[in-house]
C-alpha cells in the first residue's frame, strides 16, 4: 500500500511597499512611515516591522486585525514573517482608534509574551509603539513600561516532564 504525504512550503508574498530606505532610528522615524497607514483603521491592528542589523526596514507585516478596542497577538503568526525575512530585530506597532494612547494591561502582557518568543529566536524586540490620531504615539520603551525579560531556562531534565512540573508545584506549595 502506498502512503501519501503532502509537501508544503511557506512563502512570503510581497505587496506594494510602504517603508522607506531610511533607517528607523526611533519612534519618531517609525511614526513618519507607519502612522498614515495604520492610523486609518477603525479597529485595532497590530503590525511588525522587520529590521536588518543596520536598522533599515525589511518589510512590514500586519499580524492581527481585531475589534474597535482589542487585537490578538499570536507569537507563532508574528514569528513567521520575521524568520522568513531574516530579521535581526523588530518593532511592534498597534493603533488605538479611540485616541487613548495609554497601554492596557493586555498590551503589556502581549508585549511581554512576544518579547519572550522573539528572544528564543535571537531576534530583538526594540519597542512596542501605540499609534493614535494626529501623529501622536506612545512608546512603551520610552515610558519604561517595556517588560524586563527574564528567561526561565530549565537545568534539570526532570523539570521537562509533567511529573517534574507537578513536583515543583508541590514543593512551592509546601514552602508557603
Amino acid at each position: 500500500m502506498n502512503y501519501e504525504m503532502d509537501r508544503v512550503s511557506i512563502r512570503m508574498v510581497k505587496e506594494p511597499p510602504l517603508l522607506s530606505q531610511n533607517p528607523i532610528t526611533g519612534p519618531e522615524s517609525a511614526i513618519e512611515i507607519l502612522n498614515d497607514y495604520l492610523g486609518d483603521f477603525d479597529r485595532e491592528v497590530m503590525a511588525i516591522v522587520n529590521l536588518r542589523t543596520d536598522g533599515k526596514p525589511i518589510n512590514m507585516n500586519i499580524m492581527s486585525m481585531g475589534t474597535i478596542n482589542a487585537s490578538l497577538a499570536c507569537p507563532r503568526e508574528a514569528l513567521k514573517a520575521s524568520i522568513l525575512s531574516n530579521a535581526a530585530a523588530i518593532l511592534l506597532f498597534h493603533n488605538h482608534p479611540s485616541g487613548n494612547l495609554r497601554p492596557s494591561r493586555e498590551d503589556i502582557r502581549c508585549t511581554d509574551k512576544l518579547i519572550k518568543a522573539y528572544k528564543l529566536m535571537d531576534i530583538n524586540v526594540l519597542d512596542h509603539i501605540i499609534l493614535g490620531p494626529d501623529d501622536r504615539f506612545y512608546s512603551l520603551r520610552e515610558h519604561c513600561e517595556f517588560p524586563v525579560l527574564e528567561m526561565d531556562y530549565t537545568i534539570n531534565i526532570e523539570d521537562l516532564s509533567f511529573a517534574g512540573m507537578q513536583k515543583k508545584a508541590r514543593n512551592r506549595d509546601d514552602a508557603r
